[in-house]
């Protein structure tokens, strides 16, 4: 159980684009299976500390589609690693 959101953690905020330094899969919600190739880009929706050995967790909604109509979501908490190995900032153009 999730013991409180956070408003910021190592530097990410919700609501912030990222990009995936990893591939990463899952099912969007019509349960269509989707890999995700690194560089693929996300949205941090919310960052929450647990009261488990999970820690912080960071869940990543990953845009399918330029549309940003389509999407998978996954989670990264502090028992996968550092954050900075799964996503990083995306820069402006």
């Amino acid at each position: 159980m999730a013991e409180q959101l956070l408003k910021e953690w190592m530097g990410f905020v919700p609501g912030q684009d990222v990009v995936l330094l990893e591939q990463t899969m899952g099912a969007d919600h019509e349960d269509i299976e989707h890999t995700m190739p690194a560089g693929s880009v996300g949205t941090v929706d919310h960052i929450e500390r647990y009261t488990n050995d999970q820690g912080v967790a960071v869940t990543v909604v990953i845009w399918v589609n330029s549309e940003r109509d389509r999407s998978i979501v996954n989670v990264f908490d502090e028992l996968d690693g550092p954050i900075t190995n799964f996503i990083k900032p995306k820069e402006c153009a």
